[in-house]
């Protein structure tokens, strides 16, 4: 009796067990990094059925880590798993990875939003809108997507420019489905922050335009344009920019811009995707008023102060550093146009290319950088980092 009992013990002790993986994470550079997003694909998983991926969570020894699964294709089965870790230099990290009928809830680190304007004042939230005109700007509550973390926060123009604004943080938190992009008085006095660039026509932050072999232009010839929000939640946010049958370089292409930022990382990854090759696409950063421009091979940086707003009186000076990183291998050539400090890259039809951009507002809490040097500067370190050699294995 005691042989038959012992070995029905062990057969629901058995069934109850959770597939798992480990995963070896491996900072071979030598500097520390801090927040440095992970992503995992969960076909790589062999031990995980499926129909169990919706059960996953990250484990450091017996603590559960804040991460987020996102499904892609819309089946209801998670594709990929996403966290934030930090690790030393020459440091090899040892995660688990495995089903637990408690997921832990984590505070959201990120947020997106898409408000559409209704005839009565008020706005819905949506995760997709289209047009075949150019006629979102106004139909928008900010214009546009915006996407945030803690520490910066961006929207993207639903219009010709397509250009990418900024709203600095004086405090680490998320504010946006608080204010909107436009903080009222009250939250101003409060700490919040607030739209910190005048954008107009030119590239903002990372914008994608075309070129006419002598200057930037805007995205005016097309035959429908999306902005939707793929994810959002406690690690990441993706959203995309998309517009279909873009008359140019005399063909007609449909041209796919993600971007994702990440909790607790003021940078955000963008990645283009066309379905032609195209032999030049412009982006980069601004000059801000008269301020200062930096590039080096992979690096582009600017640094100045100006009106956030056509308004001089209510809206003061803001001083914003600027920057991208793209890899020298996927670049044409560097030009300065006019305002405008740029790469132009080409790109190969159903191809990913990736560049990273970022910025800085001198309002943030504990901020050191004050000037022009020390934030060309930072942005070497921050290369450094975005280069740091991350070796992930799973067993």
């Amino acid at each position: 009796m005691k042989t038959r009992l012992f070995f029905a013990l062990f057969i629901i002790t058995s069934c109850t067990l959770s597939a798992s993986h480990t995963i070896n994470i491996t900072n071979k550079s030598k500097i520390d990094l801090k927040n440095k997003p992970i992503v995992i694909k969960l076909d790589e998983l062999k031990k995980i059925k499926p129909g169990k991926r919706s059960q996953l969570a990250v484990f450091d020894g017996k603590t559960q880590i804040s991460t987020q699964l996102d499904d892609f294709d819309a089946d209801n089965i998670p594709d990929e798993i996403a966290f934030i870790i930090d690790i030393k230099a020459g440091e090899l990290k040892k995660l688990s990875i495995k089903t637990t009928k408690k997921r832990a809830r984590f505070a959201a680190g990120t947020y997106a939003s898409l408000l559409l304007k209704q005839k009565d004042g008020t706005h819905v939230a949506v995760k997709e809108a289209s047009s075949t005109k150019n006629d979102m700007y106004n139909a928008l509550h900010h214009h546009g997507v915006a996407f945030e973390s803690e520490l910066m926060a961006y929207r993207i123009y639903f219009d010709n420019k397509s250009t990418i604004d900024l709203y600095g943080k004086k405090t680490p938190q998320l504010e946006i489905a608080q204010t909107g992009w436009y903080p009222t008085a009250e939250q101003l006095a409060a700490g919040y922050g607030d739209d910190i660039l005048l954008v107009s026509g030119w590239v903002g932050a990372g914008a994608v335009k075309g070129w006419d072999g002598k200057k930037n232009i805007h995205i005016d010839k097309f035959d429908k344009r999306t902005q939707r929000i793929i994810t959002t939640g406690n690690v990441r946010t993706i959203v995309e920019s998309v517009v279909d049958g873009w008359d140019y370089e005399n063909k007609k292409t449909d041209m796919t811009v993600r971007y994702s930022i990440y909790a607790k990382n003021r940078d955000a990854i963008v990645e283009v995707i066309t379905s032609n090759d195209i032999a030049n696409i412009a982006t980069g950063v601004q000059q801000i008023g008269k301020g200062k421009l930096f590039n080096s091979d992979q690096l582009l940086g600017s640094w100045g102060a100006h009106f956030p707003q056509p308004d001089t009186v209510k809206y003061k000076r803001e001083t914003v550093g600027l920057g991208m990183y793209m890899q020298k291998k996927m670049q044409q050539k560097h030009v300065v146009d006019g305002a405008n400090n740029l790469f132009l890259f080409p790109t190969i039809k159903n191809t990913t290319h990736k560049f990273h951009i970022t910025a800085l507002w001198a309002e943030e809490k504990n901020n050191k950088i004050f000037d022009a040097e020390a934030y060309f500067e930072s942005l070497k370190q921050w290369q450094e980092a975005l280069e740091a050699e991350i070796e992930i294995s799973i067993k």
